[in-house]
């Protein structure tokens, strides 16, 4: 598909007689086989986070939203317009890819310190983070010079620029990839270096996955991957349009690639896009419609893909005879591509800017469960199956646990943890009442949490009161921890449920995550009784979702809080869901599986879209990511509930589709097509395999997107 796709040169110059001329000038070095260092051993990164990189709402990098500055066709140009500057600035615009050249690509005159510094300023003044193109990977003078003179104001840097295309071949590139980078981390240990810059995501003749192999064999590994990704070379309208979701599956696929050669994940990024490489591009470009829908629709993509820095071409440059800028140079009014993606940037970015995080790689992105098997101290009326140690067995709803009787509270029980995590996340579950929330419940309603440093069984040494809860009726609940040079955790019990159905307090397991770097692999299921039963973690109903994960990635153990009401449809889930948010502020992801009960009842899926969209939108509003299900496969019930079903399915659809949403799992074909061992008798709920399968389709669902 993208054999016919032009270099960046062919998408600059104005003059095809300057093309041919430059491209004659390009070198082209025999094929040498890569250098090595001393050993073999990977030489590790300086790290895979990016500097001045945020995570946004949804998770989404605030490097997706940037753009490109390259070689200036026309006098005036971003560098030159400070009104464009400053309109890059108001819409939050982050991450500018600027291409330092040694030599002027108009007139080939050597750039000067003047024409450096132009640059730096034209991204800071715009309100960017730097993102530099060594592009004579040959000039290595030029390039220490570069790397030497921007210091600290360029921390990220692209070694060459389509060298696939441009008539280097891979043996070269890597012999300078291995010689010089090293070299450049010398001058700024800093800086992150970022390769191969290929002209789309293969690269051409295998260039990336060559790429890839030699740094391997090499041990000089790169801080990012990227390429470069136009969907269409004189496509129709309708049929480029139709490519532009087409950014998620090159991005799955360079990922793919990274972890299959390397045995890690890095960064991925696309550092220039458009819909077309022409020069000139179609016209259809200059359509708002057109354009608004492609970046919204690319964009999205990239987002789903996990895209850590993409970078719009380009910004004004009289790129493709000015067709693919966001300005009118000829006006220096923004273009429709600019108010695109400025209006994605106001919904992804939080409104509270200075305290988001700076984002870590997903291969830290995760909090890693440390409580499991690890002391414990009880107070004595704890008259529990198990002992103390059965609150940390990863043992849910089997009878072990910590039972205190309500007559003889305060009842304590004391973990100790060890030192070393900052955070804590802290997960307790009692599995035995069926509801997420109800005041008959055998879970704690009042309560306290402490953390010490300097306790050796759970009585002595100084405790600090962290948390303190009066008035809790759920049956699983999470709190973010303080626990900066603390080594133990412990939770004591004031009261319980008024309305309990024993005068006992049973506390089936607490877990303990460390979440000092992310809180990203937190999940809470939200559904009605068929959820409620599915995510329980009874022993009959393993592996779990957290089990799928930790399987398959072994250093993982995500949060998983079952929070499943019988008998509720969308309308409590809508008017409750405010609640919901304001007791588990720290889970990131929100898996909703509502709507078996609006089947059943004949809701319109008019009714049922707005209190799903009202469900997305909370959740969204709140900084967490929203996923949906499809209602799953009713038995026995008739063709009209069927239909129903169905119809509701298609909402699920259209509201993932409009918000840009990642795909859950499909449980309608899953029930459909198991509906004899999956379903009980009633031909609505799970049976345990039933349960597994559904645990199962959620992270095969959410795998490509999360766990790369």
């Amino acid at each position: 598909m993208h054999s016919a796709q032009f270099s960046t040169y062919q998408r600059l110059l104005s003059c095809s007689v300057l093309i041919l001329c430059l491209f004659g000038m390009v070198a082209c070095s025999p094929n040498i086989s890569p250098t090595s260092n001393s050993s073999n051993t990977p030489v590790a990164a300086p790290a895979t986070q990016l500097p001045g990189q945020q995570i946004w709402k949804q998770g989404v990098s605030s490097f997706l939203f940037g753009t490109n500055d390259t070689q200036e066709w026309a006098k005036n140009n971003v560098e030159t317009n400070t009104a464009i500057q400053q309109s890059l600035k108001s819409a939050h615009m982050t991450l500018m890819r600027t291409f330092f050249f040694d030599k002027s690509l108009a007139d080939r005159h050597p750039t000067t310190d003047a024409e450096i510094e132009q640059r730096l300023l034209t991204i800071e003044n715009s309100g960017m983070t730097c993102l530099g193109v060594l592009h004579n990977i040959f000039n290595v003078a030029f390039d220490k010079h570069v790397v030497t003179y921007a210091g600290n104001r360029c921390q990220i840097y692209e070694f060459g620029n389509e060298p696939d295309y441009n008539g280097i071949s891979i043996g070269a590139y890597l012999q300078q990839w291995n010689t010089v980078i090293p070299l450049l981390r010398k001058v700024n240990p800093g800086a992150r270096f970022i390769g191969p810059v290929t002209y789309n995501d293969q690269g051409n003749h295998g260039f990336m996955r060559d790429f890839l192999e030699g740094v391997k064999a090499s041990g000089v590994l790169p801080d990012a991957v990227s390429f470069h990704w136009y969907p269409c070379y004189q496509d129709t309208r309708d049929s480029c349009l139709a490519k532009a979701s087409s950014y998620r599956v090159a991005a799955i696929g360079v990922r793919s690639l990274v972890q299959s050669i390397l045995g890690k994940d890095l960064p991925i990024g696309i550092t220039e896009w458009n819909y077309d490489p022409g020069n000139p591009p179609p016209a259809y470009g200059d359509d708002p419609a057109f354009i608004t829908q492609f970046s919204n629709d690319a964009l999205h993509a990239m987002a789903q893909a996990g895209i850590v820095f993409a970078c719009q071409f380009a910004a004004g440059s009289f790129s493709g005879y000015g067709r693919l800028d966001m300005f009118n140079l000829d006006t220096n009014q923004p273009k429709p591509q600019y108010f695109a993606i400025k209006a994605l940037i106001a919904t992804y970015r939080p409104t509270s800017i200075a305290t988001i995080p700076t984002a870590v790689s997903s291969m830290g992105s995760y909090g890693p469960l440390v409580s499991r098997g690890k002391p414990v101290y009880c107070f004595g009326n704890d008259a529990g199956a198990g002992g103390p140690e059965a609150v940390v067995d990863g043992h849910y709803g089997n009878w072990g646990f910590w039972r205190p009787s309500v007559s003889m509270l305060p009842s304590w029980c004391a973990i100790h943890v060890g030192a070393g995590p900052s955070r804590l996340l802290f997960t307790w579950y009692s599995d035995y009442s069926f509801d997420y929330m109800g005041d008959s419940g055998l879970g704690p309603q009042s309560y306290t949490i402490s953390v010490s440093s300097d306790s050796t069984d759970g009585t002595d040494g100084t405790w600090q009161k962290v948390v303190t809860i009066l008035d809790n009726h759920t049956r699983v609940r999470e709190h973010l921890l303080p626990f900066a040079g603390k080594s133990w955790v412990k939770m004591t019990i004031t009261k319980g449920q008024p309305k309990a159905t024993q005068p006992y307090i049973f506390m089936d397991e607490i877990e303990l995550h460390d979440v000092s770097s992310s809180l990203d692999d937190t999940f809470f299921f939200s559904g009605d009784s068929i959820s409620g039963m599915a995510y329980n973690r009874f022993d009959n109903q393993q592996p779990d979702f957290a089990q799928d994960v930790h399987a398959a990635f072994p250093q993982r153990f995500p949060v998983m809080l079952d929070g499943g009401l019988g008998g509720w449809n969308s309308d409590g889930a809508a008017q409750n869901v405010d609640t919901w948010l304001s007791l588990n502020p720290d889970i990131h992801y929100w898996l909703l599986e509502w709507g078996t009960n609006d089947a059943l009842e004949q809701v319109s899926p008019e009714h049922f879209q707005v209190n799903l969209q009202t469900l997305v939108d909370k959740i969204k509003q709140a900084g967490h990511i929203p996923i949906l299900a499809h209602l799953p496969y009713i038995s026995g019930r008739g063709k009209s509930i069927d239909q129903e079903i169905q119809a509701l399915n298609a909402v699920i659809d259209s509201i993932t589709q409009t918000n840009g949403l990642m795909t859950g799992p499909d449980l309608y074909q899953l029930f459909r097509t198991h509906s004899a061992t999956y379903l009980l008798p009633d031909g609505i709920h799970p049976t345990p395999a039933g349960a597994i399968a559904m645990n199962l389709a959620w992270f095969q669902a959410l795998r490509p997107y999360i766990y790369q």
